[in-house]
């Protein structure tokens, strides 16, 4: 259920802003409708904040909202089980680190280097018999 309630209210704060937009555009001057946009785009996304982020603002990777500085963690502004589900998804699937040709290469020079590792001790081995 707190699913639930999450995204509706991440969905609620995105389309307040989306609705704050299309008011902003309603002016047929275009300067005004640019400083209102302006405006709207550079308040924190989060319910109930006004927080200019002209200096510094975070953007959420995973709700495209704009947030400041007390407000950034996804876990605050309502993104927490999304962060969740993205890093229970990177440990139980992850990507492999190298190209079908990186670990080719990787796979040739260590079969080189188990052979060569394998003469040598072969030939030491050769070396403690006769003495």
């Amino acid at each position: 259920m707190s699913r639930v309630v999450t995204e509706t209210a991440t969905e609620s704060k995105l389309k307040n802003k989306e609705k704050d937009i299309k008011e902003a555009t309603n002016s047929k001057n275009l300067d005004e409708v640019l400083e209102k946009v302006k405006k709207v785009d550079n308040t924190c996304s989060f319910t109930k904040c006004k927080t200019c982020t002209n200096d510094f603002a975070i953007d959420c990777k995973f709700c495209s909202g704009r947030f400041c500085t007390s407000h950034a963690l996804p876990e605050i502004h309502g993104c927490g089980e999304a962060v969740q589900r993205e890093e229970k998804r990177k440990f139980l699937h992850p990507e492999p680190k190298l190209t079908k040709d990186k670990h080719e290469k990787a796979q040739t020079k260590l079969n080189i280097k188990l052979k060569q590792m394998q003469l040598e001790r072969k030939a030491k081995q050769g070396g403690k018999g006769k003495k």
